[in-house]
């Protein structure tokens, strides 16, 4: 069949495109709610000033797309800043470098500003990514699930910044690659796509619980290959690459700055420990939000969660979605601290779409699920609306203040 008459290419892109007119029709209105924006308080920094109602562009580079933007016209400083008071103040080290670095090569061959560039980009990768997302579970589990994913992830609440200059389409693409690479036992090209992960966001160690998932499938259907030793060592020594790549940006940061705690240091301004375990912060985070009951309800979805990741209902998915399917929300437990951001993280977590694929197949409403999967969509629209007023566009920069 023809490439322009296949099916797993105009669903994805269909979805991914109405969503994003959805997104860009919702940015324009909520966008006249934005104040004009000087110099920030506390840790609301503002480098790029611009003036109040600033249109769709300027909007979609709100908020960490500013460090983005310095970061691609002006690159990362030897010197740390450092406050009055001597200590290392808020800078890009704090920022990863392959999206922006990328932005900044478009810059450079088109002349296009990074309002301009740096969304457009953002959502070309993010076509890319949903598209890919769709191959991969269609191949891994099935169409109807591949369909549910795509719509969960392009209406999911935190979806907008697909559209936005932040380097969740980047990620989601990196992360949805490596899992095909892995599938497919492409184990160099996983090794490359480790390290463009590790220079565009610090979940790395995420992809070692996969990988191990992967190894042990393999060495139990006996998939092997001829060479079942070398490749044993082969899985060792890339889960071993993959768990040093974790260190990598820390090491970089420290390298060029001479300044062994660059990193950790640039994190304490944003109030971010980077060796604490946060395991702690969501418990207290359910008590804070619902009291006994929260933590009581946030311990029957762990359990829920792991029964059915313990059952044939999610083996069936294939080690490599299902490693990640465990491991990404546990790194984010563990490691991501519950800061409002932690709704734009869980993006990534994807997998959990196919709990709402399996759910909506379920006997009693199978005859509805078309019904059904319209209704996420709706729902997904209104909590990005939700997202979009509250999050990310910035209505007050005077005490507690939600950002993205």
């Amino acid at each position: 069949m023809p490439w322009w008459r296949r099916p797993s290419l105009w669903i994805p892109l269909g979805v991914y495109a109405v969503s994003r007119i959805v997104v860009f029709v919702m940015v324009l209105i909520a966008q006249r709610q934005q104040i004009a924006m000087g110099i920030g308080i506390d840790y609301v920094r503002i480098l790029y000033p611009s003036p109040a109602a600033p249109g769709y562009l300027t909007t979609m580079t709100n908020w960490d797309g500013q460090w983005y933007r310095e970061i691609a016209t002006n690159g990362y400083p030897v010197v740390l800043p450092r406050d009055a008071f001597g200590r290392v103040d808020m800078n890009v080290w704090a920022f990863w470098p392959l999206y922006p670095m990328l932005v900044g090569l478009v810059m450079k061959f088109t002349g296009l500003p990074f309002i301009v560039a740096g969304p457009i980009l953002a959502m070309l990768i993010g076509a890319v990514a949903v598209w890919l997302l769709f191959l991969l579970v269609d191949e891994a589990v099935g169409r109807w699930e591949a369909i549910v994913v795509t719509v969960a992830v392009c209406f999911y609440m935190a979806a907008p910044v697909l559209s936005a200059s932040y380097t969740e389409s980047t990620a989601l693409l990196i992360v949805v690659l490596i899992l095909m690479a892995i599938r497919a036992n492409r184990y160099w090209t996983t090794a490359v796509l480790m390290l463009a992960l590790a220079l565009t966001r610090n979940i790395v160690l995420a992809m070692v619980p996969v990988m191990i998932a992967h190894a042990v499938a393999s060495h139990r259907s006996h998939d092997e290959g001829g060479h079942p030793l070398r490749r044993q060592i082969g899985m060792v020594a890339l889960i071993a690459w993959t768990g040093a790549l974790t260190l990598l940006w820390p090491k970089v940061a420290a390298y060029v700055t001479g300044n062994p705690k660059a990193y950790e240091e640039t994190l304490l301004p944003w109030r971010i420990n980077a060796t604490e375990i946060k395991a702690g912060e969501w418990w207290s985070l359910a008590y804070s939000q619902f009291g006994l009951l929260g933590q009581v309800g946030a311990v029957a979805a762990v359990i829920a969660f792991a029964w059915f990741m313990l059952s044939w209902r999610s083996w069936r998915w294939g080690p490599e979605i299902w490693g990640w399917a465990g491991a990404y929300p546990a790194y984010m437990v563990l490691v991501i601290n519950t800061s409002p951001s932690r709704v734009r993280y869980a993006i990534l977590a994807f997998p959990f779409a196919l709990i709402i694929a399996w759910f909506l197949r379920l006997r009693p409403w199978r005859r509805w699920r078309w019904w059904g999967l319209g209704g996420v969509a709706v729902a997904g629209v209104l909590f990005q609306w939700y997202w979009l007023e509250h999050y990310w566009v910035v209505k007050t920069l005077v005490g507690y203040v939600l950002f993205p």
